[in-house]
Formats: C-alpha cells, sequence, structure tokens
C-alpha cells in the first residue's frame, strides 16, 4: 500500500480550510460599520422640535441627514448592518442554461437588544444565453423573488421610484415577484409580475377575505452611443374600499414612467436598492469600486418624468370615486475634470405622488375640493475635490427646497382639529409641520461642508458640518384648559454635525 506524504495531506488540508473560511466570509457582504458621534441641531434641546434632538453624542439617524442627502437609496448613510447572502451558480444540464439563487437576509441593528432581519431581496435566476442562436452578448432571463419584490421597481432615481411592494399598502404577508427580461447589447425590455393577499370586503357586506391582488409591470430601454432613452409601466389592483356608500368597489393605480440621458465617460448607474445581492468577485467590486480620477473630461445627464393615477374616495360626493393624478420629475447632472467633481439634482414631487403609498392625505380618499395642495420641489448643486496623494475629498453642498403643501379650513389629524386655515408642511407620509393658523410654507435653504478621509479600501473617516435655515419648524402644546392644540414656530436655525468611521467589506 502506497502513502502519499504527509506533507501533502497537510497542505491539502489548510489550503480547504483556507478556501472554506474564504467561502464563509463571503456569504456576508455589503456590510457596513458606522461609529457615529453627532449633533442633529446645536440650538435646541430635547422636545423642543418636532424632529427631537436627543444632544450631542454617539449615534446618528435619518435626523441627521438633510433633504437632498441619499438621493438614490432608502438608507440614511448611518447604518450599521450587512447582508446574508447565501449564493449558488451552476450550469444547467441543458446547453446554453445557466442556474442562480441567492438567499439575501438584511441584519440592521437598531439597539443592543434589538436587530432587524428580513428579506432583502432572495431570488432564484435562470439565463439562457442567446449567442448561438441570436445575437452576441444577448440573453433570456427569468428572476423569481420568493419573498420580497422591492427590488423590481418602476422608475429609475429611488427618490422618485414607485411599484414597490408598498403599492399593495394592506398587504398580510409576503410579495413575490417575477421578471422576465430580454437582454441586448444595446438595450433590453421585460414584463413581471407581483403579488399579495390583502383583507378585502366583499361587496358591499360586512365580510372579509384574504384575497390575491396583482400588479403587472413591463419596460424596455436602449443604450447606444452614450444615448439611453427607457421607458416602464404597471397596473396594480390594491383591494377594495371599506367606506360607507363605496365599500367592496376595488382600488387600483396605474402609471407610466420615462428616463432619457446622455453620458460619456461616465455611466449612467441604478440605485444599490434595485441591486440583486450575489457574493461573487464582480458584485463586490461594484459595491465598492472606489472613485476613479483618470484625467480629463467625463460628464452625465439624465431626465426622469413619472405620471401616476390610483383610485381614491371622493370626499365631495358621497358614494364615488376618483382618480387622483400624481407626477415627479427630476433632473441629474454630474462632472468629472481631472481630480473635481460637480453635481446637480432637481427634483419635483406633487403631493399626490409624495403620499401614493399611503394613498392620499386622508388614507384612501382624494383631496377635498376645499384643500388646497401644492408640490415639492428642490434644487441641489455640489462640489468635491479629491487630493490623491493625502486620500482626502473635502466638498461642499447647497440646496434649497419649496416642500410639499395641504392647505385646509379647520384640519383634522388623527383625531384632533386644528381650527381656522391650516397649512401642513410634508415631507414624507410619516414626517410633517402643521403650522399655526393663516400661515403659509417658506423655502428652506441648506449648505454642508464635508470631508472624507480613506484611510482604507474598506475604511474612511467622515466629517460633515450643515446649517439650515427651516421656517417651516413647529412644536405642538395645548391650551390653559387641555382642550385646543396649537402650534407655534420655533427657532428656523438647525446648525448640525457628523463625523463617523465607516467600515463597508
Amino acid at each position: 500500500m502506497t502513502r502519499k506524504p504527509l506533507g501533502i495531506t497537510l497542505a491539502t488540508i489548510v489550503l480547504c480550510t483556507t478556501v472554506s473560511a474564504q467561502l464563509m466570509a463571503g456569504d456576508f457582504m455589503d456590510t457596513r460599520l458606522s461609529f457615529v458621534l453627532s449633533e442633529n441641531n446645536f440650538f435646541v434641546g430635547p422636545c423642543q422640535t418636532t424632529e427631537n434632538s436627543p444632544g450631542f453624542g454617539f449615534g446618528a439617524n435619518n435626523s441627521n441627514t438633510l433633504f437632498f442627502d441619499n438621493y438614490d437609496t432608502r438608507f440614511s448613510g448611518f447604518e450599521t448592518m450587512s447582508h446574508l447572502a447565501l449564493y449558488k451558480k451552476m450550469p444547467a444540464f441543458f446547453d446554453n442554461l445557466t442556474t442562480e439563487a441567492s438567499l439575501v437576509i438584511r441584519f440592521r441593528i437598531e439597539n443592543e437588544e434589538d436587530t432587524d432581519i428580513y428579506d432583502a431581496g432572495s431570488y432564484i435566476r435562470l439565463e439562457y444565453d442567446l449567442a448561438e442562436a441570436w445575437l452576441d452578448d444577448s440573453s433570456l432571463e427569468l428572476v423569481l423573488f420568493p419573498v420580497s419584490g422591492d427590488r423590481f421597481r418602476l422608475g429609475y432615481s429611488y427618490m422618485i421610484s414607485w411599484g414597490g411592494s408598498n403599492m399593495f399598502t394592506r398587504k398580510d404577508g409576503v410579495a413575490p415577484a417575477a421578471k422576465l427580461q430580454l437582454n441586448l447589447p444595446w438595450g433590453y425590455a421585460f414584463v413581471g409580475l407581483k403579488t399579495a393577499q390583502i383583507r378585502e370586503t366583499l361587496g358591499d357586506t360586512s365580510q372579509t377575505e384574504m384575497v390575491t391582488n396583482y400588479g403587472v409591470l413591463a419596460g424596455l430601454g436602449v443604450d447606444i452611443e452614450g444615448f439611453r432613452a427607457e421607458v416602464n409601466a404597471g397596473y396594480f389592483t390594491r383591494g377594495t374600499f371599506e367606506h360607507e356608500g363605496v365599500r367592496g368597489r376595488g382600488i387600483y393605480a396605474t402609471g407610466v414612467s420615462y428616463q432619457l440621458g446622455y453620458y460619456s465617460g461616465m455611466e449612467i448607474g441604478s440605485s444599490i436598492d434595485f441591486a440583486l445581492y450575489k457574493n461573487d468577485p464582480d458584485m463586490e467590486m461594484k459595491f465598492f469600486k472606489p472613485e476613479e480620477y483618470d484625467g480629463g473630461l467625463s460628464f452625465m445627464v439624465k431626465h426622469e418624468g413619472t405620471f401616476l393615477l390610483h383610485t381614491l374616495l371622493d370626499p365631495d360626493r358621497y358614494g364615488t370615486t376618483v382618480n387622483q393624478f400624481g407626477m415627479a420629475f427630476d433632473l441629474n447632472f454630474s462632472l468629472k475634470w481631472d481630480y473635481m467633481r460637480v453635481h446637480l439634482d432637481t427634483m419635483l414631487r406633487t403631493l399626490s405622488f409624495l403620499l401614493h403609498e399611503v394613498p392620499g392625505f386622508t388614507p384612501f380618499q382624494e383631496f377635498p375640493l376645499a384643500a388646497e395642495t401644492k408640490p415639492e420641489y428642490f434644487l441641489a448643486l455640489g462640489v468635491d475635490y479629491h487630493f490623491r496623494s493625502l486620500h482626502l475629498t473635502p466638498g461642499l453642498k447647497f440646496g434649497i427646497q419649496i416642500p410639499a403643501t395641504y392647505t385646509i379650513d379647520n384640519l383634522a389629524v388623527g383625531g384632533t382639529s386644528f381650527a381656522g386655515s391650516r397649512t401642513v408642511v410634508i415631507n414624507s407620509a410619516s414626517k410633517f409641520s402643521i403650522l399655526p393658523t393663516n400661515e403659509d410654507a417658506k423655502l428652506v435653504w441648506s449648505i454642508k461642508a464635508n470631508c472624507k478621509w480613506d484611510i482604507s479600501e474598506m475604511l474612511a473617516i467622515v466629517a460633515e458640518m450643515y446649517f439650515s435655515w427651516d421656517d417651516n419648524q413647529t412644536r405642538y402644546e395645548s391650551d390653559f384648559w387641555g382642550l385646543n392644540v396649537m402650534s407655534r414656530f420655533v427657532d428656523a436655525k438647525i446648525l448640525g454635525v457628523n463625523i463617523a468611521a465607516q467600515a463597508r467589506f
């Protein structure tokens, strides 16, 4: 009997162990560790504003960001979280067919005791290579989302995207999706389906049952010599009304989005929140690819628009419904010249679009004729310069915003009444300020100085200081008898700072 030398056996064991360790380490990806020292407003203390200011200390959240921050993601940038991506890719038993799957779980740490754990876009994917039968660099792919199809959205910039899982406002459980897409060297086309179960009122009765609702999505795009044109559309059923007079009637939403752009030396990318997670080297390079400064001029300009219709109860005509119209537009420009970058973002969102996932100011109701609404506008201009030898990138960003508003006499919110003509400043479905009687919203302006120091490819120190002037901040208090809730303005000045050590791997 012939034995192999012990050294070869040990080497084999060490090699296998090393490879195994690398694979296990790679199962966790897009990990973000943030140690932050912050203060969201030095001029106020706890309970002095609607957006609470707990004081200078460790930790940060969305209150430490400005309206123009994180334009293309749902996150504040200060989260500590990671993604477990158990990924497998194998050739099929049939020619030209490749199979892959990824179980993607997001772990977001809220505090020492609580960690949010939820699906972040697990998928099964089959790709058929059409190069032999049709055209080089072409394929047909089927992507199945067994749990959450939220990454399969319509629109292009995350801030004005739509068609995610929250289109099914009252869903119970998961919202799976399927997407069939044709990929060509110069473009693509797709069609998709989403479903969710919603407890519906059956006809004009008090009986309710779980009913499957649907979303149908489709789109196409071309990209030829720097020119890009894309369009997509969707139609969603969203359950039935529970209100008297329209009980049991269906709720629907439909819309279309488009994007036009041109680029040279700089790609028109998409939000990382749209990406499929797979722990292969190519994906990691996309996540953490350092900014390249290769000299010369490169730029990108793109424009996006969305038109949306959804069915709501008409509060002015009993027993009728109406289709509420919403729209959103943006214009984005980026330029790089040697080590300097300039970027411009502008956006418009009507109030109906801003609240389309609720939907409406009063849920499932159109704005009454007595109400006046105004859209949100904002513009942000930023510039930074990279000092290569120091790995240092200081920058400055300035923005102005005219917030969306809802104005009506004798406002009622959450069972509380506010007498007189009241304007509500609405930043999101969950963040708003009620202004004092007969006051109108004012323009908001902000300026931020920031500096990023890259210590290594995975670790950076980020320092930010910002100042805002916001005359729309209010706080609420009861009158002498504790009966009527009043609102009054607080100091318009906001001075904040964020100092963060951020590791990403």
